[in-house]
């Protein structure tokens, strides 16, 4: 009995050891992709720096940049005079019922703002806030005030939050009278619109996404074709993991090869799978992400059923 123990203390030292090479062979293999991928979004990055300088004629050659989740992006340059005088109308926001019997101040709110908009997935870069000055009216009887916002895009955004409770307070958030809004459309509607009784120009929110499902579908994320390797593969689930697990909680994330599309024409090479903890958790990552680019192609974010990604798709993974 004694060797007989002896002989399966050995072979459990020899399985211990062959799982703890596979462990480091795969956490080895793991990091050299990171660091590949490390690479390639530091040669991104030079290669936009160096666009930039092209197109502004040497002039933004120190333009700062931010990894926005998936890609290299120019931060917003605040600093050259003649490109924020040229927007600063569409870049300010009237602020109307601030509380000031309960203490509000215009540092307290410039916080709030920015980290609302943070925790909306608003900001171009969520770790600076775009909130560059606020301004509070302080004459006798007075509660307004104005605000202004590092970018026209996040401007837009901002305005989804006319109504946010400022201690309480429902404060209104909207376009000065002398703004003017940004041409576009949505859902068949000028941005622009004529309000009654108003002069200039108020612009009516962004549409505001909610998911109706925990499931999202991104739609070819990755180009798939007869050089696509595993690797490009494992680099799409890394990078949607990073990405969007930073703004909901993610449970899986499945990516959609040739293999599994066999036989099932709903399926698409290079599509991918969130299913996301709940719904709320879907809500913030498309929010988050849905208006970013990946690979240079703007992603498109939707919903999917439940039920049908449980009973016909996550089998396959």
């Amino acid at each position: 009995m004694g060797r007989e123990d002896e002989d399966r203390e050995r072979d459990r030292d020899r399985k211990e050891k062959k799982e703890k090479k596979k462990r480091r062979s795969a956490s080895s293999e793991s990091a050299e992709r990171s660091r590949e991928r490390e690479k390639r979004r530091r040669k991104q990055q030079q290669e936009v720096v160096n666009k930039n300088r092209k197109d502004g004629g040497g002039g933004m050659g120190g333009q700062s940049m931010f990894w926005d989740g998936f890609q290299w992006v120019p931060r917003a340059d605040t600093g050259v005079a003649n490109d924020v005088n040229a927007s600063r109308k569409n870049r300010r926001l009237y602020l109307g019922n601030l509380p000031y019997h309960l203490g509000v101040t215009e540092d307290s709110f410039s916080k709030q703002l920015y980290e609302t908009m943070r925790d909306r997935g608003m900001c171009n870069d969520p770790n600076q806030s775009p909130v560059l000055h606020v301004w509070f009216a302080r004459d006798k009887g007075a509660n307004y005030g104005f605000c202004e916002i590092s970018s026209t895009e996040e401007t837009d955004r901002a305005l989804q939050l006319d109504g946010m409770l400022v201690l309480g307070v429902p404060v209104s958030i909207k376009r000065p009278n002398d703004a003017v809004s940004p041409a576009g459309m949505i859902g068949g509607v000028p941005v622009g619109m004529q309000m009654p009784g108003q002069g200039g120009m108020l612009a009516l929110p962004a549409a505001q996404v909610s998911a109706t499902s925990p499931i999202i579908r991104i739609a070819e994320i990755l180009k798939v074709d007869g050089r696509t390797s595993e690797d490009d593969y494992n680099d799409v689930k890394e990078d949607m993991q990073e990405g969007c697990g930073q703004h909901g909680k993610l449970v899986m994330v499945a990516i959609v090869k040739p293999q599994h599309a066999q036989g099932n024409a709903a399926l698409q090479p290079g599509d991918v799978y969130l299913q996301c903890a709940t719904t709320d958790d879907a809500t913030k990552v498309m929010r988050a992400m849905g208006h970013r680019k990946y690979d240079g192609r703007q992603i498109m974010m939707t919903s999917f059923e439940e039920s049908k990604f449980m009973t016909e798709i996550k089998y396959l993974f």
